[in-house]
């Protein structure tokens, strides 16, 4: 069944007043519904300070640019969006204030096919995915692709990446090592099944890669709650039962989470 069409005026209004019942509901009901975005939100809130300097990479209709540049209004954020027509009404509601780049990420650079799924644009991607008993409107077309660390300058701090990019997220780390080894930003991403096995991602390579750089994987309203992250063994879990599908990676030297009030 194909997603109707909504405003974006409807869907970010709705978006706010959900989020003000989140907070409400989650003392009082623990409902259901995806909070990743609100979480995000308390996310960026408590790290960001006015200056800080963001990446955006899969910045689709500019959700979480919006979030950024509220907290930190001061910072450098650049912001990634390979589909020509999101990039289109990126660029002209941020461009003043976002540094956009029309083009994918990966772990080398060079040009490829990406599939904009026209129904539902947030699942597009460098491979297709496939959606049982659904069928969408496809378009194949040709792509820029970086490697984030040849994009963004070295003397640039950046505190905060989040990355959605449909199962390429490890491939995107890959490409920005550099980055993280070098000024230790927190990292949002996504990471699930049907989208990461495509490239051949496991819940393995992503645990190591970031335990080599020392950083500790975990859920964001862990680190909001001030609790541990995972080890090894927990991680693959999370991913091979499906418990949840977007993490966050942190220094855990730099960071001191603690207890939301």
């Amino acid at each position: 069944m194909k997603r109707k069409y909504v405003p974006q005026v409807v869907t970010t209004a709705a978006k706010k007043m959900a989020y003000r019942f989140y907070h409400f509901s989650e003392k009082v009901l623990q409902p259901p519904f995806d909070r990743y975005d609100f979480e995000t939100f308390d996310v960026i809130k408590r790290i960001l300070k006015e200056d800080s300097n963001c990446i955006d990479i899969g910045a689709h209709k500019g959700e979480i640019l919006s979030a950024i540049l509220k907290r930190a209004p001061q910072g450098q954020h650049i912001g990634f969006e390979p589909i020509p027509y999101l990039f289109a009404q990126l660029q002209k509601k941020y461009g003043s204030r976002v540094r956009l780049f029309n083009t994918a990420l990966s772990s080398e650079a060079g040009e490829a096919e990406f599939t904009v799924f026209k129904d539902r644009p947030a699942v597009s991607g460098l491979k297709e995915r496939n959606f049982q008993d659904t069928q969408y409107a496809t378009e194949k077309i040709r792509v820029k692709v970086e490697r984030l660390e040849e994009v963004v300058p070295p003397e640039m701090p950046v505190r905060l990446i989040k990355i959605d990019v449909e199962g390429a997220e490890l491939e995107v780390l890959k490409g920005g090592q550099r980055i993280l080894q070098q000024h230790r930003p927190v990292v949002l991403f996504e990471f699930g099944k049907g989208g990461s096995d495509l490239y051949g991602a496991t819940p393995e390579l992503m645990f190591d890669f970031f335990d080599a750089l020392g950083y500790t994987l975990t859920l964001q309203q862990y680190f909001l709650r001030g609790q541990p992250g995972f080890n090894r063994h927990e991680f693959i879990g999370q991913f091979e039962k499906g418990y949840n599908y977007f993490f966050m990676a942190y220094d855990a030297e730099r960071e001191m989470p603690h207890v939301q009030l």
